[in-house]
């Protein structure tokens, strides 16, 4: 089954540019019953973030598992973050894979990120 997301990018220099990924065409890496986007600084990997400092080489990943969106921070230096739903003013740490909705917010280094249905 293809699937597709949309990544826009809503703060840094690269603010309000998206990126969409689409499975079909090859973007990212399929295995064990899962596909995944990589997020880093970093130019291999999918979504490169190079003008964020504050982002690790290989910062974090997206997977599609389970029929929805999950993040995993591959042990960065400054982390990934979630907004926290209970608390405007505090964001929520991310510790190993945690599941991550359509129009949530993450922030990976001092990026925030959307993720958006591709269309």
């Amino acid at each position: 089954m293809t699937q597709k997301i949309k990544v826009v990018i809503m703060s840094g220099a690269e603010d309000g540019s998206s990126h969409i990924f689409n499975s079909e065409n090859g973007d990212g890496i399929f295995g064990e019953n899962k596909w995944t986007i990589s997020i880093g600084r970093k130019d291999d990997n999918d979504l490169c973030l190079r003008n964020d400092t504050f982002v690790s080489r290989q910062h974090a990943n997206l997977h599609w598992m389970e029929g929805r969106w999950w993040l995993e921070d591959c042990n960065s230096t400054n982390g990934s973050f979630i907004e926290n739903e209970e608390s405007f003013f505090e964001d929520r740490r991310v510790k190993g894979i945690i599941p991550v909705k359509t129009g949530q917010l993450l922030r990976v280094g001092r990026t925030w990120l959307r993720l958006e249905e591709a269309e």
